[in-house]
């Protein structure tokens, strides 16, 4: 029988029992009994519910002094702060770590957070230098009103002692064409108005975007099924895969998986500035639109209908509130602690060594997770051996690394209110046609990129998006400017010490820095005069704070081939390696959200729990109160 024979056999039967309410009952119950007895007399007994009201506490005074932050976030690692009778070794401090971390802890294990850089956080750690405060990876963040289920997650995390100050309701603004005479196009948080506004920009377009949105609302189902096949037992979700009945099952992940952007907007429409506005967005997730699926890209653009966020304090908020709660169960999260290799026991994960000078530590833990991305655990901390084997090692070659960036932090003279800079973002396309100028760029010789126009860039005001910004930063405002750029640019550096790489790299910064910052200044050129401080982090600069080998945006790719069927089953976090599972954007998508939901599926594995469920009923508690 062909492929097709097995789907239509396999879809009249389900359409037969879907027809026959009292068979389909019977079904029901009998999968209840059966999954009952499984849970009954096989496996481990589930851990602890680590969700409660009780975590939540209310916001307090932000706390400002810097030297008491440190206290939290600098913690050195010393042989003597290692907890003894671990649960749990993390590796790495980013959101995926952390989430898990918090989740683990509040479930009665002792966990360890391990991280090579001098401050915990990842991603959402913050750096000051000559009076000036910036982040460096979190800019916005969809879904966090009061009784999403985000919001509830993060406040269990944080014990709801983190606030997230709305943006402004056009919290993007697309800018097409040269930055001086840019054409500008406001995104706003809201379906409607989102609709609204593309019909009067484009009037003739009427059809074509009803369409897109109509797509976008379609295409909601598919992150479940992306989930669902994480989430399931990995049996069932090869199954599931093997007899295409997840096609059936899960019809919007099956249906947007397999189409890319690109494709789908030329079915619709031959407007190309039309298309540049809709795709917009494929930076958050550095995939050009040849090579993103639809479905991802519905995943983001509805993530901000309902409002676009920021952190009150910045994003080292939601770290300095999680790790008391780590600490408060036994735990710690150490810094200075680069874990160079996963000890390996008769086949069993079963430790760290740390190298530290001349100098090995060894430190054991009944469970080993790694935030330290997919490709660092499989290409550099397992043995050789050990990673060749796994399912999960053939899937580096098959996604591979996203696209490196770079960052331009610029410090400004002034308030929010007196430099004319709003809560926003601006995504500046120089180009309808994205992906051959990215593509053109990228292509380029470092010598030749310095002198030329790049492509995109995003720039973001972090100061103009935190109420209390100038409480502790009077007359100052912080601008972040990133873009696209390839390792090989700067790998010639890369293993030269930081802030020490010789008189050709900082020329190449600063040359790079003017382009960049002309092209700012064209799009806000009351900005011109008001530069007081200014650095470029390259993917060098990434390599060392961040310890992705390449520089990496997002850690594995997010093209089509991340989100297929095999790779969704293959990609989660428990590994086929005893006693090793993965945490973080690796396991899920780029972005602060899909980190912290990797946190949680890796903490359900370790637990034997269906966390999301668990959540799921902490909101439908949480609403019958309301």
């Amino acid at each position: 029988m062909t492929n097709t024979g097995v789907l239509s056999f396999v879809e009249n039967v389900i359409n037969y029992v879907l027809g026959n309410p009292y068979l389909l009952a019977t079904l029901i119950l009998l999968y209840i009994f059966i999954f009952a007895l499984s849970v009954l007399f096989s496996g481990p007994k589930p851990g602890k519910n680590p969700f409660s009201q009780r975590h939540v506490r209310p916001v307090g005074k932000l706390v400002t002094d810097q030297s008491i932050r440190d206290k939290v976030l600098k913690q050195r690692f010393k042989t003597a702060k290692v907890p003894e009778n671990l649960d749990a070794i993390i590796i790495g401090s980013g959101i995926g770590g952390l989430s898990a971390a918090v989740l683990l802890s509040r479930a009665g294990k002792k966990v360890l957070v391990l991280e090579q850089h001098d401050q915990a956080g990842g991603c959402c750690h913050t750096f000051h230098d000559k009076g000036f405060e910036f982040d460096t990876g979190v800019h916005y963040i969809g879904k966090m009103h009061k009784g999403a289920t985000n919001r509830i997650f993060m406040d269990q995390l944080t014990g709801g002692a983190v606030e997230y100050p709305l943006m402004d309701e056009d919290f993007d603004i697309v800018a097409l064409g040269n930055p001086a005479k840019a054409r500008r196009y406001p995104i706003p948080a809201s379906r409607e108005k989102y609709q609204e506004r593309l019909i009067a920009k484009f009037p003739k377009e009427e059809a074509a975007i009803k369409k897109f949105m109509k797509m976008l609302k379609d295409a909601e189902g598919f992150a479940l099924g992306y989930v669902a096949l994480k989430m399931a037992p990995k049996w069932l979700a090869k199954l599931l895969v093997i007899t295409g009945l997840y096609k059936l099952i899960f019809k919007p992940y099956a249906k947007y998986s397999t189409l890319t952007l690109r494709k789908a907007l030329d079915d619709m429409t031959d407007d190309d500035e039309l298309k540049a506005v809709m795709c917009y967005i494929w930076g958050d997730y550095g995939v050009l639109p040849t090579k993103a699926s639809f479905g991802l890209h519905s995943m983001l653009m509805n993530h901000y209908f309902e409002g676009a966020y920021y952190i009150r304090g910045g994003p080292t908020e939601i770290v300095l509130q999680m790790i008391p709660v780590i600490e408060n169960y036994g735990g710690r999260v150490l810094v200075n602690a680069p874990v160079s290799e996963i000890l390996m026991s008769a086949g069993r994960a079963v430790g760290v060594k740390l190298r530290k000078g001349e100098s090995e530590v060894d430190i054991f833990a009944r469970n080993i997770i790694s935030d330290a991305g997919v490709s660092n655990t499989f290409k550099r901390l397992l043995p050789k051996e050990v990673a060749t084997k796994s399912c999960i090692y053939p899937m580096l070659q098959k996604v591979g690394e996203s696209l490196s960036y770079i960052t331009l932090f610029v410090g400004l003279n002034g308030t929010k209110e007196e430099l004319g800079i709003k809560a926003h973002n601006c995504w500046s396309h120089t180009r309808l046609d994205q992906e051959n100028a990215a593509e053109e760029f990228i292509a380029m010789s470092l010598d030749d990129a310095v002198h030329s126009e790049f492509p995109i860039i995003f720039v973001s005001f972090p100061s103009a998006k935190d109420p209390n910004w100038h409480d502790t930063n009077p007359d100052k405002s912080t601008c972040l400017v990133i873009t696209l750029s390839p390792y090989k640019w700067f790998s010639q550096w890369e293993n030269e010490r930081v802030k020490n790489r010789g008189d050709d790299y900082e020329r190449y910064k600063q040359q790079i820095s003017h382009q960049i910052w002309e092209q700012t200044c064209q799009l806000y050129p009351q900005l011109q005069d008001k530069v007081e401080y200014m650095d470029l982090g390259t993917p060098v600069s990434n390599r060392y704070y961040l310890g992705f080998q390449q520089g990496e945006m997002y850690g594995l790719d997010h093209a089509m081939q991340r989100f297929l069927p095999e790779a969704a089953t293959e990609l989660r976090a428990k590994t086929d390696i005893p006693g090793l599972f993965l945490t973080g954007q690796d396991i899920m998508t780029c972005g602060l959200t899909g980190a912290l939901y990797g946190g949680l599926f890796c903490a359900g594995e370790i637990l034997h729990r269906n966390l999301y469920n668990d959540l799921m009923a902490l909101r439908k508690e949480i609403k019958k109160q309301q």
